[in-house]
């Protein structure tokens, strides 16, 4: 995904795109969105209507390309501007290939339920065939919309299993969905915000799944008292601890604050990246190597440069905990009766 590199501690630029439904000109979209202050930009790879004639005569048997010529990207590059993907499975392949064709550096994939393993199955298929294509952006909504019949079904099993609450159930239908993927790294999550939050414990789950993307609709946005967008305490809460994570926004839906322009939504969201609480020393430390693995070094063993043993010394928690391991060895030497008076 192309983004705005990091900046100084705190400061770091939110990187933005925005998402259309319906791009009629690819060109001028490209240079709207440009102009508004986005820096990449989201839209279907093929008419939506594509979609539900992909099976149906005569769109089955119609000669020539399937949709718009590549070369209208021609003197921009794809890498520049993401799409999103959204078509059935049926036309997954198809889609998916035409995206390696571009080079685009992300596609969007939304997920719609519990159960998808023809999904999953097609996405594998395509991950294994090009290894070193875009990586995939799984759309998932932070809760759950209505109860569908076979949902709520599945949902009730969920429950009585001890599987998870009710706020949790999306997280449920990322967990299967990745598991079947085979926890591929290219797979990320792209996690859509509602207007209504779930508890803070569940949003602490979220927090540590591989987070690429937020998408966040214009409709959450409330109106402040100088007709300017913002979002609510919650809201903001959770976009800052977001974009601690550094995950790009996506922003999609029709402004709703007339006559105040598009960039404003921008503005706020520079906003809650500028204020956000700067990185802690442990955060700077392991920034990069979060969900990482580390192989265990033997200093008494092995021979170690010298810049291994200065990436040693700037460990915090290691220190702290040595501290605190040598404070309860002399306490433990103490008497119970004079650890109030001997006890410094």
């Amino acid at each position: 995904m192309a983004a705005a590199g990091p900046g100084a501690a705190g400061t770091a630029r939110v990187s933005s795109g925005r998402e259309l439904g319906c791009v009629p000109e690819v060109a001028a979209a490209l240079g709207a969105v440009a102009r508004q202050g986005f820096d990449f930009l989201c839209a279907p790879l093929f008419h939506p209507r594509h979609r539900r004639e992909f099976r149906l005569l005569p769109a089955k048997e119609r000669p020539g390309p399937q949709t718009r010529s590549d070369l209208l990207l021609a003197g921009r590059g794809a890498a520049g501007a993401p799409w999103g993907l959204m078509g059935l499975c049926g036309a997954l392949q198809q889609e998916l290939d035409f995206a390696a064709y571009l080079g685009v550096p992300a596609v969007l994939l939304a997920l719609r339920g519990p159960h998808c393993p023809n999904l999953a199955r097609g996405l594998c298929a395509h991950l294994q065939g090009a290894p070193h294509g875009a990586a995939v952006w799984v759309r998932v909504p932070l809760l759950a919309p209505e109860d569908g019949r076979e949902d709520a079904i599945v949902n009730e099993q969920l429950v009585n299993e001890g599987d998870g609450r009710q706020e949790e159930r999306t997280w449920h239908w990322w967990n299967n969905f990745r598991t079947l993927c085979d926890y591929n790294k290219r797979v990320g999550l792209a996690l859509e915000v509602g207007p209504d939050l779930p508890s803070a414990e569940a949003i602490d789950r979220w927090l540590g799944e591989p987070l690429r993307a937020a998408i966040l609709p214009t409709s959450i946005f409330l109106t402040n008292k100088k007709g300017f967008p913002v979002l609510s305490r919650p809201h903001q809460r959770l976009l800052g601890r977001l974009l601690k994570l550094e995950v790009q926004v996506v922003l999609w839906g029709a402004p709703h604050h007339e006559p105040k322009p598009l960039s404003a939504y921008l503005q706020y969201l520079e906003h809650v990246g500028q204020n956000r609480p700067p990185p802690s020393a442990y955060e700077l430390f392991a920034r990069g190597y979060e969900d990482y693995l580390q192989c265990p070094l033997q200093p008494l063993m092995d021979n170690l440069e010298s810049q291994t043993y200065e990436v040693f010394e700037k460990d915090p928690i290691k220190y702290s905990q040595y501290q605190q391991a040598i404070y309860k060895c002399l306490l433990d030497r103490v008497p119970d009766e004079e650890k109030e008076t001997n006890v410094q």
